[in-house]
């Protein structure tokens, strides 16, 4: 299906879709079905991923080797949009590879981008600059694209706007904007502008952020995108409100929200919804922010499950593929060896013919192939066990994707009953908290979801470890701020002891998910009116710092104890102090990251004597 597009777009794709029809295997098909995955990889990635493959075998089959560095390219893209960045990186590596053997610049140049691309997605700065700088090294040589030039200098925009590197970031703005003015890109060119008025305006220089994205919109609207409109009326809406001009914001969010429908993008109309909510509560219209915080998060939960269900379906997609390459390859191989065997057999027979000598060597060769086949025949049977190993491996990590996207919903129902507690009350200062709280909520889910992507990560060795002072009291206090909504609706008190001048050296993520995940459980564990304390102290006797999370809830027996510090999820979960339950995939990634840091992780309970966890982590000296 054609996912939402502009009308041009719609033409060009469509076009294309039907000369597919009727172009046979050849390479004017392999670059329609490149196209076609080019032009649907960031809309609809996982429809634009099919055709990629496709142009990929067809290249293969082809021996077209600039095909192929190009397929792969594209076919890259298609799963770094899907969140599958270590097969993205295979892919662009081996397009990187073909190009390098045709010394085609563009090529180079292309993958070395997008390999910095996907490092930059996952906080690797460090490589994403290295694989940057040899982009920039090829970027003057002959034969690289515009467009490929125009996608380096937007991304290196990007990494040094991230680094706080303004002056570096703003240089490489100004090239690619630039660039998109002679060579004639007139949508790159309002895309930059839009960029640079979205610099200005996080440094509170509005008069010229407004300036740069009229300068945008006046681009859009004259080229008829909707999608790139409805962006830009939002940005200026946003300008707007922030110099108190509400009124003439809330009719730039209603075009917005009118040119996102437009366009058919939901992406442009959440945006337009949140913009909306934001004017209107401004304006102390809450009953209307509600309604339009209730529609963003509708939609945001919808296009989260679409994003989710297209990644797990391209990952299945491919790893079923690889399993059949696997078998394709180990029957090669027993065809192989079958007619080895085959012509010994043949020359012990010929060998017959010659006397006595011929049949002792045919003997010889027979029990040798008899001692060969049970080898072959044991190595199968533990071949066979590793692969429902495997299997049962997999089906326990579906179900806890499919327990863990599921369960984390649910937080929001402490928001709902602080909104029916604060509409029966009729309190108007409790209702203006009301934004923030559901930022919060949803920040809480995204958190849950962190979980996922980091366990992933870490099974493949990928996750980078970086270590560095952190103070204890920042930490306490941030999951402080993140849990209170929670904390709120339970009644639970949140308490935090630690030495003011207490330090770790630790990564920064991993430790804001081992709290943040300790946290989590001991509220859950908890019931209404209970207590949760986190506390921190510097070991006496080593260099290390104990970080302590207690409940006051049920506790836990011995026996269960030890199942859940176990490396796998818990069989029989326990019941939390509301409507779900725990697969232990939080402590299981608790306990990695602890590991990573050389430390250790242990619980203390009993039965109706609450839970305490305890972490030791390296201090700094």
């Amino acid at each position: 299906m054609t996912p939402p597009l502009h009308a041009q777009e719609r033409a060009v794709i469509s076009k294309l879709q039907r000369r597919l029809t009727v172009l046979p295997a050849s390479r004017p098909r392999l670059l329609a079905l490149d196209s076609l995955s080019y032009a649907l990889h960031d809309v609809a990635p996982d429809t634009a991923r099919r055709y990629g493959e496709q142009a990929v075998a067809l290249a293969t089959r082809l021996h077209d080797q600039r095909g192929l560095m190009q397929s792969l390219c594209t076919l890259g893209s298609c799963y770094a949009t899907l969140s599958d960045g270590v097969h993205a990186l295979d892919l662009y590596s081996k397009s990187n590879s073909i190009a390098r053997q045709l010394n085609n610049a563009d090529g180079l140049v292309r993958s070395y981008t997008t390999m910095a691309a996907v490092h930059h997605e996952r906080n690797d700065t460090i490589i994403a600059w290295r694989h940057y700088q040899q982009a920039l090294h090829l970027a003057t040589r002959k034969g690289v694209r515009v467009a490929t030039l125009l996608t380096l200098y937007g991304n290196l925009s990007s990494l040094f706007f991230h680094l706080e590197q303004d002056p570096k970031a703003l240089r490489y703005t100004d090239l690619a904007l630039k660039l998109a003015r002679r060579s004639g890109n007139r949508i790159n060119e309002s895309i930059y502008l839009a960029n640079l008025g979205t610099y200005y305006y996080y440094k509170k220089r509005y008069d010229l952020a407004e300036n740069l994205i009229r300068q945008s919109l006046a681009i859009t609207q004259q080229a008829q995108q909707p999608r790139y409109e409805a962006g830009n009326l939002a940005l200026l809406s946003m300008v707007l409100l922030e110099t108190n001009r509400a009124p003439e914001a809330a009719v730039l969010a209603r075009q917005s929200l009118q040119q996102a429908r437009l366009g058919q993008s939901k992406e442009r109309t959440l945006d337009a919804y949140s913009m909306l909510a934001e004017v209107t509560a401004r304006q102390q219209q809450f009953q209307q922010a509600y309604k339009w915080q209730t529609h963003y998060l509708a939609l945001n939960d919808s296009l989260n499950n679409g994003r989710r269900l297209a990644t797990l379906t391209a990952l299945q997609s491919r790893y079923d593929m690889q399993d059949k390459e696997q078998q394709i390859q180990l029957l090669t191989q027993q065809t192989e060896l079958q007619k080895i065997r085959n012509r010994v057999l043949w020359g012990a027979i010929a060998a017959l013919v010659l006397g006595l000598l011929g049949f002792g060597f045919l003997y010889w060769q027979l029990r040798r192939s008899r001692a060969e086949l049970a080898a072959n025949n044991v190595a199968l049977q533990e071949s066979t066990a590793e692969l429902r190993r495997m299997a049962a491996s997999k089906d326990r990590l579906y179900a806890i994707v499919a327990h863990d996207l599921r369960g984390p919903v649910t937080s929001f129902v402490g928001v709902t009953e602080l909104i029916g507690f604060y509409l029966k009350r009729k309190d108007e200062e409790g209702l203006q908290k009301l934004p923030a709280l559901v930022r919060q909520s949803a920040q809480s889910l995204n958190n849950l979801l962190d979980n996922l992507l980091n366990w992933a990560v870490s099974q493949t060795g990928e996750l980078a470890f970086r270590p560095e002072k952190l103070v204890v009291a920042d930490l306490f206090a941030e999951n402080q701020q993140l849990y209170q909504t929670t904390a709120e609706a339970k009644q639970i008190s949140l308490q935090a002891t630690h030495p003011d001048d207490l330090m770790l050296w630790a990564d920064q993520n991993m430790t804001r998910t081992i709290l943040r995940n300790l946290v989590g459980n001991a509220l859950k564990f908890t019931p209404p009116g209970g207590t949760v304390r986190f506390s921190a102290e510097a070991s006496l006797t080593d260099s290390t710092v104990r970080l302590t999370v207690t409940d006051s809830g049920r506790g836990m027996p011995a026996a269960l104890v030890a199942e859940v510090l176990s490396n796998q999820p818990v069989t029989n979960p326990t019941t939390p102090v509301g409507p779900r339950t725990g697969t232990g995939l939080g402590l299981m990634l608790c306990k990695a990251f602890v590991q990573r840091h050389g430390g250790t992780l242990d619980i203390q309970s009993a039965p109706g004597g609450g839970t305490s966890v305890v972490v030791q982590l390296p201090g700094v000296n």
